[in-house]
Parts: structure tokens; sequence; C-alpha cells
């Protein structure tokens, strides 16, 4: 058995959960999102903004998640 000196187990552990959490807020948010607008968008470009929200969102979500797993488990 190898020893882990830079902790990678348990810091890929806390990414993955908070990767979870972020996952299913994003789910929600963007499924709120959709579904209390005018209507779906017959532009293209436009039609492609729900995309981007939803990977701003996850990203910014689970850096979020992941600050605060990370305080909490010192």
């Amino acid at each position: 058995m190898e020893t882990d000196l830079r902790n990678t187990r348990a810091r890929l552990t806390k990414l993955a959960i908070a990767a979870a959490i972020s996952a299913v807020l994003t789910f929600f948010m963007v499924k709120a999102m959709t579904h209390s607008g005018p209507g779906p968008n017959q532009d293209p470009i436009q039609s492609s903004s729900v995309g981007v929200f939803a990977i701003f969102v996850f990203v910014i979500t689970t850096l979020l998640a992941h600050k605060l797993i990370s305080k909490t488990s010192k």
C-alpha cells in the first residue's frame, strides 16, 4: 500500500461531493429558469445561452461548494 503524501484521494473526494451538489443545484436552477420564461426562443444563437449559463452556474457552484466543504472539514 502506497502512502498518499499529497492527500489526493481526500481532495478528489471533496471535489466529487462538491460536483454532485453543484449538479443537483444547477439542474433545478436551469429547470426553474426554462419553465418561468416566455417560451422557447427561435434564434439558434440565443437559444444556446441556456447551456452557457448552465456551465457557468455549475462551475461557480462547484467552486463555492468545494470551498465550503474544505472549510468545514479542517
